[in-house]
Protein backbone atom coordinates (compact mmCIF):
# COMPACT_ATOMS: atom_id res chain seq x y z
CA UNK A 1 0.00 0.00 0.00
CA UNK A 2 1.06 3.28 -0.63
CA UNK A 3 1.87 6.46 1.40
CA UNK A 4 -1.60 8.64 1.69
CA UNK A 5 -0.40 10.96 4.08
CA UNK A 6 0.11 13.70 1.48
CA UNK A 7 -1.85 15.07 -1.03
CA UNK A 8 -1.89 13.14 -4.44
CA UNK A 9 -0.97 10.24 -1.93
CA UNK A 10 -1.37 6.85 -3.65
CA UNK A 11 -1.97 3.22 -2.80
CA UNK A 12 -3.37 -0.21 -4.26
CA UNK A 13 -4.74 -3.04 -2.55
CA UNK A 14 -5.32 -6.36 -3.67
CA UNK A 15 -8.99 -8.34 -3.16
CA UNK A 16 -10.56 -11.03 -4.04
CA UNK A 17 -14.29 -11.20 -4.16
CA UNK A 18 -15.95 -14.40 -3.44
CA UNK A 19 -19.01 -15.08 -5.83
CA UNK A 20 -21.67 -16.04 -3.23
CA UNK A 21 -24.67 -18.10 -5.20
CA UNK A 22 -27.05 -15.04 -4.35
CA UNK A 23 -24.79 -12.66 -6.48
CA UNK A 24 -26.08 -14.70 -9.80
CA UNK A 25 -29.59 -13.00 -8.85
CA UNK A 26 -28.09 -9.63 -9.79
CA UNK A 27 -28.70 -9.78 -13.51
CA UNK A 28 -28.91 -7.26 -16.72
CA UNK A 29 -29.54 -8.53 -19.96
CA UNK A 30 -29.73 -12.03 -18.75
CA UNK A 31 -26.12 -11.78 -17.53
CA UNK A 32 -25.30 -11.94 -13.43
CA UNK A 33 -23.21 -8.67 -12.94
CA UNK A 34 -21.44 -7.40 -9.73
CA UNK A 35 -24.01 -5.12 -7.92
CA UNK A 36 -22.64 -1.24 -7.15
CA UNK A 37 -23.81 -1.54 -3.50
CA UNK A 38 -22.20 -4.54 -3.44
CA UNK A 39 -18.76 -2.40 -4.53
CA UNK A 40 -19.30 0.21 -2.04
CA UNK A 41 -20.12 -2.02 0.53
CA UNK A 42 -16.09 -3.43 -0.88
CA UNK A 43 -14.81 -0.13 -0.90
CA UNK A 44 -15.75 0.37 2.54
CA UNK A 45 -14.33 -2.49 3.81
CA UNK A 46 -11.05 -1.88 2.45
CA UNK A 47 -11.37 1.67 3.21
CA UNK A 48 -11.88 1.35 7.04
CA UNK A 49 -8.74 -0.81 6.66
CA UNK A 50 -6.73 2.57 5.46
CA UNK A 51 -7.15 5.21 8.88
CA UNK A 52 -9.21 4.88 11.75
CA UNK A 53 -10.43 8.57 11.29
CA UNK A 54 -11.90 7.56 7.72
CA UNK A 55 -15.91 8.12 8.03
CA UNK A 56 -16.84 4.77 5.71
CA UNK A 57 -20.39 5.72 6.15
CA UNK A 58 -20.33 8.92 4.03
CA UNK A 59 -19.97 8.83 0.90
CA UNK A 60 -19.45 11.27 -2.13
CA UNK A 61 -19.27 11.39 -5.70
CA UNK A 62 -19.91 8.10 -6.81
CA UNK A 63 -19.34 6.39 -10.40
CA UNK A 64 -20.31 3.17 -11.08
CA UNK A 65 -18.45 2.23 -14.26
CA UNK A 66 -18.23 -0.82 -16.61
CA UNK A 67 -20.34 -3.43 -15.45
CA UNK A 68 -18.48 -5.99 -13.55
CA UNK A 69 -19.30 -9.46 -15.42
CA UNK A 70 -19.73 -12.71 -13.20
CA UNK A 71 -18.69 -15.46 -15.26
CA UNK A 72 -21.43 -18.66 -15.12
CA UNK A 73 -18.18 -20.91 -13.46
CA UNK A 74 -16.06 -18.23 -11.55
CA UNK A 75 -15.96 -18.97 -8.22
CA UNK A 76 -13.17 -15.61 -7.32
CA UNK A 77 -12.62 -12.47 -9.18
CA UNK A 78 -8.95 -11.10 -8.72
CA UNK A 79 -9.57 -7.20 -8.26
CA UNK A 80 -7.88 -4.29 -6.90
CA UNK A 81 -8.69 -1.06 -4.73
CA UNK A 82 -6.36 1.98 -5.70
CA UNK A 83 -6.75 4.83 -3.03
CA UNK A 84 -5.92 9.05 -3.66
CA UNK A 85 -5.76 11.44 -0.96
CA UNK A 86 -7.49 14.32 -2.94
CA UNK A 87 -6.93 16.73 -0.08
CA UNK A 88 -10.08 18.53 1.96
CA UNK A 89 -10.49 15.71 4.06
CA UNK A 90 -11.43 13.24 1.14
CA UNK A 91 -9.92 10.08 0.10
CA UNK A 92 -10.88 8.01 -3.43
CA UNK A 93 -11.11 4.58 -4.11
CA UNK A 94 -12.28 2.89 -6.65
CA UNK A 95 -12.77 -1.06 -7.51
CA UNK A 96 -10.95 -2.38 -10.82
CA UNK A 97 -10.33 -5.71 -12.49
CA UNK A 98 -7.44 -5.93 -15.26
CA UNK A 99 -8.86 -8.21 -18.96
CA UNK A 100 -6.98 -9.62 -21.42
CA UNK A 101 -7.02 -7.87 -24.32
CA UNK A 102 -8.92 -10.02 -27.14
CA UNK A 103 -5.80 -11.78 -29.44
CA UNK A 104 -3.21 -10.59 -27.65
CA UNK A 105 -0.84 -10.69 -24.35
CA UNK A 106 -1.59 -7.45 -22.97
CA UNK A 107 -4.23 -6.22 -20.37
CA UNK A 108 -6.37 -3.51 -19.59
CA UNK A 109 -7.84 -1.78 -16.71
CA UNK A 110 -11.04 -1.19 -16.17
CA UNK A 111 -12.86 0.50 -13.58
CA UNK A 112 -16.48 -0.58 -12.14
CA UNK A 113 -16.79 1.51 -8.97
CA UNK A 114 -14.96 4.69 -7.39
CA UNK A 115 -16.51 6.66 -3.94
CA UNK A 116 -15.21 9.48 -2.45
CA UNK A 117 -14.68 8.65 1.58
CA UNK A 118 -14.15 12.04 4.17
CA UNK A 119 -13.16 11.90 7.98
CA UNK A 120 -14.65 11.82 10.15
CA UNK A 121 -16.81 14.48 11.48
CA UNK A 122 -16.71 16.74 7.89
CA UNK A 123 -20.23 15.73 7.13
CA UNK A 124 -23.31 14.93 8.95
CA UNK A 125 -27.21 14.58 8.74
CA UNK A 126 -30.04 14.42 10.41
CA UNK A 127 -32.83 14.49 7.65
CA UNK A 128 -36.90 14.10 7.48
CA UNK A 129 -38.52 11.88 5.47
CA UNK A 130 -41.02 13.62 3.17
CA UNK A 131 -44.64 13.19 3.87
CA UNK A 132 -46.38 11.02 1.51
CA UNK A 133 -50.12 11.23 1.20
CA UNK A 134 -52.07 8.39 -0.20
CA UNK A 135 -54.45 10.47 -1.78
CA UNK A 136 -51.54 11.44 -4.00
CA UNK A 137 -51.05 7.63 -5.41
CA UNK A 138 -51.99 7.92 -8.72
CA UNK A 139 -50.82 3.91 -9.49
CA UNK A 140 -49.79 0.78 -7.20
CA UNK A 141 -47.51 -1.52 -8.83
CA UNK A 142 -47.73 -4.93 -6.94
CA UNK A 143 -43.79 -6.41 -5.99
CA UNK A 144 -44.55 -9.41 -8.17
CA UNK A 145 -45.42 -7.41 -11.25
CA UNK A 146 -42.22 -5.44 -11.15
CA UNK A 147 -40.16 -8.25 -10.76
CA UNK A 148 -41.57 -10.42 -13.13
CA UNK A 149 -42.14 -6.90 -16.62
CA UNK A 150 -40.01 -3.95 -14.89
CA UNK A 151 -37.04 -5.22 -13.01
CA UNK A 152 -35.82 -9.01 -13.60
CA UNK A 153 -33.91 -9.83 -11.13
CA UNK A 154 -33.70 -13.33 -9.31
CA UNK A 155 -35.20 -14.15 -6.08
CA UNK A 156 -32.50 -13.03 -3.92
CA UNK A 157 -32.80 -9.30 -5.59
CA UNK A 158 -36.54 -8.96 -5.46
CA UNK A 159 -37.03 -7.11 -2.08
CA UNK A 160 -39.66 -4.86 -2.75
CA UNK A 161 -42.59 -5.72 -0.64
CA UNK A 162 -46.53 -4.93 -1.28
CA UNK A 163 -47.14 -2.56 -4.03
CA UNK A 164 -45.03 0.29 -5.43
CA UNK A 165 -47.07 3.47 -4.71
CA UNK A 166 -46.38 6.10 -8.10
CA UNK A 167 -47.61 9.58 -8.56
CA UNK A 168 -45.19 12.39 -10.35
CA UNK A 169 -44.11 13.53 -6.66
CA UNK A 170 -42.51 10.68 -6.32
CA UNK A 171 -42.54 6.91 -5.32
CA UNK A 172 -43.14 4.65 -1.90
CA UNK A 173 -42.61 0.74 -1.51
CA UNK A 174 -41.73 -1.28 1.65
CA UNK A 175 -38.50 -3.64 1.05
CA UNK A 176 -37.22 -6.60 3.27
CA UNK A 177 -33.56 -7.45 3.40
CA UNK A 178 -33.31 -10.92 3.04
CA UNK A 179 -31.28 -12.43 5.69
CA UNK A 180 -27.92 -13.52 4.05
CA UNK A 181 -25.35 -13.28 6.64
CA UNK A 182 -22.35 -13.03 3.73
CA UNK A 183 -23.90 -10.02 2.76
CA UNK A 184 -23.54 -7.75 5.64
CA UNK A 185 -20.80 -5.28 6.42
CA UNK A 186 -19.90 -2.16 7.27
CA UNK A 187 -22.81 -0.37 5.16
CA UNK A 188 -25.21 -2.65 6.60
CA UNK A 189 -27.71 -5.00 4.49
CA UNK A 190 -26.52 -4.24 0.46
CA UNK A 191 -30.43 -5.20 -0.24
CA UNK A 192 -32.19 -2.60 1.09
CA UNK A 193 -30.36 0.35 -0.94
CA UNK A 194 -30.51 -2.02 -4.21
CA UNK A 195 -34.66 -2.61 -3.51
CA UNK A 196 -35.04 1.22 -3.35
CA UNK A 197 -33.52 1.90 -6.71
CA UNK A 198 -35.78 -0.58 -8.10
CA UNK A 199 -37.94 2.01 -7.34
CA UNK A 200 -36.83 4.75 -8.18
CA UNK A 201 -36.58 2.64 -11.62
CA UNK A 202 -40.68 1.76 -11.86
CA UNK A 203 -41.08 5.44 -11.21
CA UNK A 204 -38.91 6.26 -14.44
CA UNK A 205 -40.46 4.07 -16.91
CA UNK A 206 -43.76 4.99 -16.04
CA UNK A 207 -43.05 8.88 -16.05
CA UNK A 208 -40.38 8.64 -18.45
CA UNK A 209 -40.18 6.02 -20.47
CA UNK A 210 -36.77 4.56 -20.08
CA UNK A 211 -35.73 1.70 -17.57
CA UNK A 212 -32.76 3.49 -15.41
CA UNK A 213 -29.78 1.80 -14.00
CA UNK A 214 -27.96 3.23 -11.19
CA UNK A 215 -24.66 5.26 -12.61
CA UNK A 216 -23.74 7.21 -9.63
CA UNK A 217 -24.68 9.83 -6.83
CA UNK A 218 -23.72 12.53 -5.53
CA UNK A 219 -23.65 11.79 -1.30
CA UNK A 220 -24.70 8.38 0.32
CA UNK A 221 -25.25 8.58 3.87
CA UNK A 222 -25.72 5.45 6.29
CA UNK A 223 -26.70 6.90 9.29
CA UNK A 224 -27.57 3.70 10.80
CA UNK A 225 -26.86 0.36 9.36
CA UNK A 226 -29.90 -1.49 7.84
CA UNK A 227 -29.77 -5.13 8.81
CA UNK A 228 -30.02 -8.59 7.60
CA UNK A 229 -33.63 -9.32 7.53
CA UNK A 230 -35.37 -5.92 8.39
CA UNK A 231 -38.04 -4.29 7.41
CA UNK A 232 -37.99 -0.63 5.89
CA UNK A 233 -39.77 1.61 3.23
CA UNK A 234 -38.02 3.20 0.59
CA UNK A 235 -39.62 6.99 -0.56
CA UNK A 236 -37.97 8.58 -3.54
CA UNK A 237 -38.24 11.76 -5.07
CA UNK A 238 -37.33 12.84 -8.65
CA UNK A 239 -34.93 15.82 -8.44
CA UNK A 240 -34.29 16.12 -12.46
CA UNK A 241 -34.46 14.64 -15.54
CA UNK A 242 -33.05 14.17 -19.03
CA UNK A 243 -33.79 12.20 -22.02
CA UNK A 244 -32.17 9.09 -21.35
CA UNK A 245 -31.41 9.76 -17.31
CA UNK A 246 -32.76 10.83 -13.99
CA UNK A 247 -31.89 12.55 -10.92
CA UNK A 248 -33.68 11.01 -7.39
CA UNK A 249 -32.95 11.79 -3.91
CA UNK A 250 -33.82 8.92 -1.96
CA UNK A 251 -34.74 7.75 2.00
CA UNK A 252 -34.66 4.30 3.70
CA UNK A 253 -36.82 4.22 7.03
CA UNK A 254 -38.64 2.65 9.38
CA UNK A 255 -41.76 4.06 10.96
CA UNK A 256 -41.74 7.34 13.14
CA UNK A 257 -39.40 8.92 10.79
CA UNK A 258 -36.35 6.52 11.91
CA UNK A 259 -34.07 7.55 9.04
CA UNK A 260 -31.12 4.76 8.30
CA UNK A 261 -29.86 6.33 5.24
CA UNK A 262 -30.01 9.18 2.78
CA UNK A 263 -28.85 9.30 -0.92
CA UNK A 264 -28.82 12.83 -2.99
CA UNK A 265 -28.70 13.18 -6.49
CA UNK A 266 -28.49 9.42 -7.61
CA UNK A 267 -28.92 9.05 -11.16
CA UNK A 268 -30.47 6.44 -12.90
CA UNK A 269 -29.55 6.35 -16.86
CA UNK A 270 -30.41 4.07 -19.37
CA UNK A 271 -27.02 2.23 -20.48
CA UNK A 272 -29.11 -0.21 -22.71
CA UNK A 273 -28.20 2.06 -25.51
CA UNK A 274 -32.38 2.55 -26.47
CA UNK A 275 -32.14 -1.90 -26.99
CA UNK A 276 -34.78 -2.28 -23.76
CA UNK A 277 -38.04 -0.21 -23.18
CA UNK A 278 -40.97 -0.25 -20.44
CA UNK A 279 -44.05 -1.91 -21.29
CA UNK A 280 -46.91 -0.46 -22.58
CA UNK A 281 -49.08 -0.53 -19.38
CA UNK A 282 -46.65 0.75 -17.44
CA UNK A 283 -46.03 4.21 -19.69
CA UNK A 284 -48.20 6.86 -17.94
CA UNK A 285 -49.67 8.92 -20.76
CA UNK A 286 -47.80 11.94 -22.14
Amino acid sequence: MGDLSEIGGTGRLPVRIEVFSYLRDHVFESAAVFPAVESMQLLARAARGLESGLDVATLLDAAFGKFLVVGEEEKVIEAFVEFENLGDDRVSAALNTRMRVSGSAMTRTREHARVCFVRSGMISENPEVPAFAESETEMQVPAEDVYRELVPMGPKYQNLAGSVQLCPAGALSEIRAPDVGEADGPLGSPFALDAAFHAACVWGQRYCGFIGFPVGFARRHVIRPTAPGGKYAARVLPAGSERVENIFNLWIFQPGNRVFEVVRGLCMRDVSGGRKNPPAWIRREQ
